[in-house]
C-alpha cells in the first residue's frame, strides 16, 4: 500500500525520520529564542500551559524553512496529487494546551453535511513534534477513518522527534494526548483522560514543542477555507506575517505555491 493509499484509508499518516537530530535541536532552540523576543512585544498568547506566538511560521526566522523544505513539500505533493498551496495557516506551541476531539475543516460539526464532504476535498495539516511521543504523553490521537465516517477507532500517533504526522482536515483528532503508565497504548475516552489523576499517566519527554502548518490544492475548498477561516478568524496573524523576497524565492524553487492572503484582508 502506498503512503497516499494509507492516508486516504485512515485519514492520517506518519512519515518517519524526516528531520535529522541536529535539525530538531535547531528548531527547538529557534522556537525558544523567537518566543522570548516576541514576548517582549506582547505577541505571545497563553492557552492553559501552552504559549503560542502570533504570526505564521513562514515569517519566523529559524522556523519558516520547514514550510518550504523540499522533504515536506514532496510529502504534501505526493498526498495531494499536485502542487501544494500554502496559505498562512500555521503556528507553533510551547507547553501543554487543551485536548478534545475535533475536526479542522469548515463543515466540521455535522459529518457529511456541507461542501467539504465531496471527493474533491484536498486540505491537509502537518504536525512536527520536537520530542518523542511513541511512549510519552503530549502527542496527537486520531479517530482512524473519521474523514469518511462519523467516528472511528482511537489510535495514538507514535511519533518520534524527527518524524512528521499529517492528517486530512476532516479527520477527528485530539492534541496533548495522555498515555497511561500501564496499558500504555490504550487510548481512554478524553473526558476520563481529563479527570483521572496525573500520577496514572506518563509525563512528557521534556517540554512539548510542536509546529503545525497546512496545505491544500488550488480549488474551491481552498478558496472557501481561506475566506471563511484564515481571513475572518486569523486576520491578526496574517497582518503580522511578512515574507522576505528570499523566502518567497526559496518556496518557488522548491515547488511550493504561496498564497498572498494579506491582499484579501
Amino acid at each position: 500500500m502506498t503512503r497516499r493509499e494509507q492516508f486516504e484509508q485512515q485519514g492520517y499518516l506518519i512519515v518517519r525520520t524526516v528531520f535529522r537530530p541536529d535539525e530538531v535541536a535547531q528548531l527547538r532552540q529557534s522556537a525558544y529564542e523567537h518566543r522570548d523576543r516576541q514576548q517582549q512585544r506582547g505577541l505571545v498568547t497563553q492557552v492553559k500551559q501552552a504559549a503560542s506566538v502570533k504570526g505564521d511560521l513562514l515569517s519566523k526566522d529559524g522556523l519558516g524553512w520547514v514550510i518550504y523544505d523540499p522533504r515536506i513539500v514532496a510529502i504534501a505533493t505526493e498526498i495531494l496529487g499536485d502542487t501544494p498551496t500554502y496559505f498562512a495557516d500555521s503556528t507553533y506551541q510551547i507547553g501543554t494546551g487543551t485536548r478534545g476531539f475535533h475536526r479542522d475543516n469548515i463543515d466540521r460539526y455535522q459529518f457529511g453535511q456541507g461542501d467539504d464532504w465531496d471527493n474533491a476535498y484536498r486540505m491537509i495539516r502537518f504536525g512536527v513534534y520536537l520530542q518523542d511521543h511513541d511512549s510519552y504523553s503530549g502527542g496527537i490521537r486520531f479517530k482512524a477513518g473519521s474523514h469518511r465516517t462519523t467516528g472511528g477507532s482511537g489510535v495514538f500517533a507514535d511519533t518520534r522527534a524527527g518524524d512528521v504526522v499529517l492528517w486530512d482536515l476532516r479527520t477527528l483528532h485530539s492534541g496533548n494526548a495522555r498515555r497511561m503508565k500501564v496499558l500504555n497504548n490504550l487510548p481512554l475516552h478524553v473526558g476520563l483522560e481529563n479527570r483521572l489523576p496525573d500520577f496514572l499517566f506518563r509525563e512528557q519527554q521534556g517540554e512539548r514543542i510542536s509546529l503545525f502548518f497546512s496545505y491544500g490544492l488550488a480549488n474551491q475548498h481552498l478558496d472557501r477555507y481561506v475566506a471563511q477561516h484564515v481571513v475572518k478568524r486569523m486576520a491578526e496573524n496574517v497582518r503580522l506575517s511578512d515574507y522576505s523576497p528570499e523566502t518567497l524565492k526559496r518556496a518557488e524553487q522548491n515547488k511550493l505555491r504561496v498564497l498572498n492572503v494579506k491582499e484579501m484582508l
